[in-house]
């Protein structure tokens, strides 16, 4: 017996056997160090034993959770909830030189607290996104830093980014949007991206990697594309960026260069295996775009291997759906999923990702719950370029994401997955392994205290929501930018 060793057995263990998912109803998963050494039944005679044996009968043990795009910084989008005015206005005066929304103590805590929130959510593994539109051209250098510190000491699997680009905007007295090119400012966000790239490489282990980020496929010119192309390709890193998430990048290119935005891709030479686009919603022959048929761009990014992370939540907020979810996949292209606004509940994800692809296909069998559920698990890890991850098998990583599905909120459960999918949270994430180290333990983050770091978050979102309000061009208060939903009297 080694006693280095964890079983975790009873209730359904998802295993991943021929290339696919299945249910092991009473099965067992057995962890040794940093892999996954068994899985099966644990009256298999192959079956090792183990010094530490956790029963959980009732639960549901997945492969942790990949969150291939995710918001890990206070989340700005949730001051967009029922209004219909799209940005966060950047005065000129703030654009040429006013002090960071952020500073760096506020965002060393903006990243202890969204790393918490992602790993009691059941993601083991996550790829970043930070907002950008309390910024200028590139990160402030401490953020990304920051969120490699905090990843190590949570345990957290982690691929963070530099976030750049060489188009930034400012509104004017009017309140009408400018746009700013800046290929110098451009090629220096490129550089740092590098830097941390390589930081990363030579100071973490292999938990916490870097990645390429040219912030949308938009904001950045075809040279700055191009050359965080072969940046990528040279340092043997995966490059995503945001793509297609507004219906005028489409027409405006359609418009402007008789290309559609994955046209444009191809062109550059971006698609590819280790590329992922995120949201690539609006694509030639979308009902808002025109200029042809779909399937013309939905060829070109499964031809080229080319990923995109779907985020239904935030993209349903502002009354928009992919379309569709089934489409995309039937045309080959790998799906992942990701949580691109608070809170990072991937299976709030996961049902959001199943209920709008009923909707867009008006078809009750469309997003099913093994494909969202797919999307989550081995979508993500395979647009990382990780066979190891998002699977539960001898020899895969040991990141494991326990749900407790024995509560009377969810109700009586049939298929474990469908109840996942269909009435779980984040929240119901019980346990948490990340390496074959928890994380999570009873719902409680390893070595967190909830109650202080929340109240630390609360301090510094008051301060934020403050700055934003301050630099606005047009001196509206906070009440006209972001008002509550009910009219708020205080004290």
């Amino acid at each position: 017996m080694s006693a280095a060793r964890t079983m975790l057995r009873g209730g359904h263990v998802v295993a991943h056997e021929d290339g696919r998912h299945v249910l092991l109803d009473g099965g067992c998963v057995v962890l040794d160090g940093p892999r996954v050494a068994f899985v099966g039944f644990p009256d298999d005679p192959d079956c090792p034993a183990a010094g530490t044996v956790l029963d959980l009968p009732g639960r549901l043990i997945s492969p942790g959770l990949v969150n291939l795009h995710c918001i890990a910084n206070l989340d700005l989008q949730i001051l967009r909830i029922d209004v219909n005015h799209v940005g966060f206005p950047k005065s000129r005066a703030w654009f040429d030189g006013g002090r960071e929304v952020l500073s760096d103590e506020a965002l060393r805590v903006s990243a202890r607290f969204s790393v918490a929130n992602l790993l009691r959510n059941g993601s083991t593994t996550f790829a970043n996104v930070t907002t950008m539109a309390s910024k200028r051209f590139d990160d402030p250098a401490v953020e990304p830093g920051a969120l490699a510190e905090a990843a190590e000491a949570l345990g957290a699997r982690a691929y963070l980014a530099h976030n750049f680009q060489d188009h930034s905007r400012f509104d004017d007295e009017h309140g009408v949007t400018q746009t700013v090119h800046d290929a110098d400012r451009g090629r220096a966000g490129l550089a740092k991206a590098i830097a941390l790239v390589e930081s990363l490489e030579r100071d973490h282990g292999d938990r916490v990697r870097g990645f390429l980020f040219p912030y949308t496929t938009e904001t950045c010119s075809d040279d700055l594309l191009s050359s965080a192309r072969d940046a990528a390709r040279d340092l043997g890193v995966t490059l995503r960026s945001h793509f297609a998430q507004y219906p005028a990048e489409a027409t405006t290119s359609i418009a402007m260069r008789a290309e559609s935005p994955v046209e444009r891709m191809d062109r550059l030479g971006v698609l590819g295996p280790t590329t992922t686009l995120t949201h690539a919603i609006y694509l030639r022959g979308h009902p808002e775009v025109g200029g042809g048929a779909m399937d013309t761009d939905l060829a070109l990014l499964a031809d080229s291997g080319t990923h995109v992370a779907h985020c239904p939540v935030v993209f349903a907020r502002r009354g928009v759906v992919l379309r569709s979810f089934d489409r995309y996949r039937r045309a080959g292209i790998n799906l992942g999923l990701g949580t691109d606004t608070m809170p990072a509940d991937m299976p709030g994800e996961m049902r959001m990702a199943a209920v709008m692809a009923k909707v867009a296909d008006a078809d009750p069998a469309a997003g099913s719950a093994a494909d969202v559920f797919h999307a989550a698990t081995v979508g993500g890890a395979d647009a990382l370029g990780r066979p190891d991850l998002g699977r539960l098998q001898a020899g895969a990583a040991a990141d494991v994401t326990v749900f407790d599905l024995r509560a009377l909120h969810l109700g009586v459960v049939d298929c474990p997955i469908k109840a996942l999918v269909h009435f779980a949270a984040g929240s119901d994430a019980e346990h948490v392994y990340v390496d074959g180290v928890q994380v999570v333990r009873d719902g409680a983050v390893v070595g967190v205290d909830d109650g202080g770091l929340l109240d630390e978050a609360q301090r510094v979102w008051r301060d934020y929501r403050a700055a934003l309000v301050a630099r606005d061009p047009l001196g509206r208060d906070a009440d006209a930018l972001y008002p509550f939903a009910f009219e708020t009297r205080r004290a």
